[in-house]
């Protein structure tokens, strides 16, 4: 058994001893490597050409050659169906803005009349489900649109949120 220690020892030392070796190292400064590709280019003499063999680097065709797989008609196929789908859809999911929301008619008027003020441009909405008034500022189909609104709409009415809905396409 000790034996086998031994020679099992014996054998790590040398494979440690030859990877600790040092080797030689070679240097690539002492020889030379050209990166000079030149001798290999063509040779075109462009100074002593005029302009027609310039322009007529390529070879010109005398047959007309029409193409063999228009898909033209397919194309327009598939964006009337796509009209047609369009034309049928009546409703997207998008957000809208509440502000509002409880029991009180005046307060959600004026919140409304207050939301009017701040972002004229947008429409506001009163919900009336009874037994609950809901405040609802514009109809946003991108959800950066809902933040930066929210963003504008935050100080006056800290409890806004942001709530998906249905928005009407015409």
């Amino acid at each position: 058994m000790d034996k086998l220690r031994n020679f099992i020892g014996l054998v790590m030392l040398v494979i440690v001893v030859s990877a600790c070796a040092t080797t030689s190292k070679t240097s690539t400064a002492s020889k030379s490597f050209s990166d000079d590709l030149s001798e290999f280019r063509p040779e075109v003499d462009t100074i002593n050409m005029d302009e027609s063999e310039l322009s007529n680097q390529f070879r010109e065709t005398k047959e007309n050659i029409s193409p063999e797989n228009d898909v033209t008609s397919t194309i327009n196929e598939k964006l009337e169906i796509l009209a047609e789908n369009n034309a049928e859809t009546k409703y997207v999911n998008g957000y809208a803005i509440q502000i509002y929301s409880g029991s009180s008619s005046s307060d959600a008027y004026a919140a409304r009349d207050t939301a009017m003020n701040l972002l004229p441009e947008i429409k506001t909405t009163v919900e009336y489900q009874q037994p609950v008034y809901k405040v609802r500022v514009g109809s946003f189909t991108e959800r950066l649109e809902v933040q930066r609104t929210l963003l504008k709409l935050k100080p006056e009415f800290p409890g806004a949120i942001s709530v998906p809905t249905r928005i009407r396409v015409n």
